[in-house]
């Protein structure tokens, strides 16, 4: 069962100022969201910089439409949060431009 989704927007350190004003934009445009910080690392199966949105099934249309308009050149993944998290960043994944490869070795089933 989809509890929540979550979606991560990546960008290099040279394009952080995008990926800010495009962090404030969702702050401020998508109610009900979640948006978290911006991250100038790698953490777990990231394989680059990003700030993240959680949200609720209720809201996916909302928020793929608005990254969808919104996001640039930023890469986008948007995955399904059911508890199997190796599950949900495959199968269970969306992805927006250019695919990124995941370290999976950090994720748990």
């Amino acid at each position: 069962m989809i509890r929540s989704y979550d979606a991560h927007i990546y960008y290099p350190l040279n394009k952080r100022e995008a990926a800010q004003a495009l962090r404030n934009k969702a702050e401020t445009e998508l109610q009900g969201v979640k948006v978290y910080s911006l991250v100038d690392r790698n953490v777990g199966p990231h394989p680059m910089p990003m700030f993240e949105l959680q949200f609720l099934p209720a809201k996916h249309y909302e928020v793929v439409t608005w990254l969808l308009a919104n996001r640039g050149e930023l890469p986008v993944l948007v995955h399904e949060n059911t508890g199997d998290d190796i599950r949900d960043h495959s199968v269970g994944a969306l992805w927006m431009g250019k695919v990124l490869e995941l370290d999976f070795s950090k994720l748990s089933p």
